[in-house]
């Protein structure tokens, strides 16, 4: 019998699709390094998160509560310390835990939150959320080298920035100083337990990299929401986005069918670039004999539409945005792949019985341990929920959400922004404060074309998702007073 794991590697991007892996069904992309991990571990086809952007998001994954709970809402927030992180709980029984990359849970800079053993930081663009701390450590490891920054912050500190350093030569890029870093970590505490969290900014935006020819415009294809406008019916602020890129996209270099494909041919670059170095971490935990006894999570924040519906980014509950790359490879554990829907909510249960440590009572997850050595049993009757909880109060500066900012400063008529989204089998409903419900079938519809809320044949399936919903949320204390779609469905 296999024996139970004793470390931790968690390894995860930043707005990743589930779709682009080989490991996906992509045949087109080549992701060999993570594929093996797939190979070798447990494949879930149907992965979420819980709020799809990148700090709530974050915020989950390292404490397994929902966004509601931890109050993370927009990017960058502090995270409260009053819930402690995976590290915090994994610390008092031994562990070493070690960060490498972007945290975007508060302060970047200094070793944060259970991980001050070991704390590589990559990001600059904060510092004006916390200039006394200086520089990213990625940054000192440019300016040791000769390079010099350019890029100006609004306190008027320079900065490596995003755009600066995707450009710089691939050696020095971030994903090799991570994998760079990360090799270190596991060189110096080989000989006892570890976490090591290695978190890779792409392939999120700026959307171009040292790898932006690998893949060609041949290689990739829009989805048919891109070709097709949205349903009449999808919320208003859901199509005024689809039209202010129609209009203004700042990732495209044309704004036509060529220049999205030619922007999904460089986000498959990043993804491609990033399986390089998680090939370089993998190699080093074989050589220095830990695979057997080391626990394996590859993942992402959120996904990215990537032209579906002809957006960009996260922010929205459709698939593309919500939907996540999740992977567990474990020496007890037999590979498979899972069909059954899943959250990231049950990460922080899920590695705790994995790892042999209890399981906190707060925990608003579950240990998909039985799922892992059993596999699919009733996947229809899983039950998912994504949250929304608008832009209120979200600085007017951040890249990601100007769009929305703009719209709902401009456009008054849009409403309020708060929602839940409930998937249970192939039905997903999706709760609007404004009243501009969704419901999709996923089975015949997976592009999510057509809003079939208003058949009065799905009557009965809005009533029986929304109570659902509303057993969750009285399950899980939240508070966000939901309207009561069936009464609009029943006009």
């Amino acid at each position: 019998m296999a024996k139970r794991p004793k470390n931790l590697l968690f390894l995860w991007t930043d707005e990743q699709r589930t779709d682009t892996l080989g490991a996906s069904g992509n045949p087109r992309i080549r992701t060999p390094n993570i594929d093996r991990i797939a190979e070798h571990g447990v494949f879930f086809e149907n992965a979420y998160c819980t709020q799809p952007v990148c700090s709530p998001s974050r915020a989950t994954i390292m404490t397994g509560v929902y966004p509601h709970t931890h109050q993370l809402f927009s990017n960058n927030q502090l995270l409260t310390t009053e819930i402690p992180t995976l590290a915090e709980l994994l610390r008092p029984a031994g562990y070493t835990c070690g960060y490498v990359g972007k945290w975007h849970l508060g302060n970047e800079l200094t070793p944060q939150r259970g991980f001050e053993q070991f704390w590589r930081s990559t990001e600059d663009n904060y510092t004006h959320y916390h200039s006394s701390t200086g520089y990213s450590t990625y940054h000192h490891f440019l300016t040791e080298r000769g390079f010099v920054p350019h890029d100006r912050t609004p306190d008027g500190r320079t900065i490596f920035s995003r755009p600066t350093a995707a450009r710089l030569p691939e050696e020095v890029g971030k994903p090799a100083y991570q994998a760079r870093e990360a090799t270190r970590f596991l060189e110096e505490f080989r000989d006892q337990p570890f976490f090591l969290s290695v978190n890779f900014l792409e392939p999120h935006m700026p959307f171009f990299g040292p790898w932006d020819g690998v893949y060609g415009a041949d290689d990739v294809s829009l989805a048919e929401s891109w070709h097709l406008p949205m349903d009449e019916t999808v919320p208003l602020r859901f199509r005024a986005l689809r039209e202010r890129f129609a209009t203004t996209n700042p990732h495209v270099y044309t704004n036509d069918e060529a220049g999205w494909k030619d922007l999904k041919a460089r986000y498959w670059g990043l993804c491609s670039l990033v399986d390089k170095y998680v090939g370089q971490i993998l190699e080093r935990l074989d050589k220095l004999g830990l695979i057997e006894d080391t626990l394996i999570v590859y993942t992402s924040d959120h996904g990215d539409q990537m032209g579906d519906h002809r957006l960009v980014a996260k922010c929205v509950p459709f698939e593309g945005a919500v939907r996540v790359p999740l992977i567990i490879a474990s020496p007890d554990l037999a590979p498979r792949r899972l069909a059954t829907p899943t959250s990231q909510i049950d990460l922080v249960p899920t590695i705790l019985d994995l790892l042999g440590q209890p399981r906190p009572a707060h925990l608003q997850g579950k240990s998909l341990v039985p799922l892992l050595q059993n596999g699919d049993q009733a996947p229809a009757d899983a039950e998912i929920v994504v949250e929304w909880h608008g832009w209120d109060g979200l600085p007017k500066d951040l890249s990601e959400s100007s769009a929305y900012s703009h719209l709902i400063a401009t456009r008054p008529e849009l409403g309020p922004t708060e929602m839940r989204s409930i998937r249970r089998g192939r039905w997903k409903l999706n709760v609007h404060l404004s009243g501009e419900h969704e419901l999709y079938d996923l089975q015949d519809d997976p592009g999510e074309m057509r809003n079939a809320f208003w058949d009065p044949a799905n009557t009965e399936m809005v009533r029986s998702l929304y109570e659902r919903l509303r057993r969750w949320q009285t399950r899980h204390a939240d508070p966000l007073a939901l309207p009561d779609p069936t009464v609009a469905v029943s006009r």
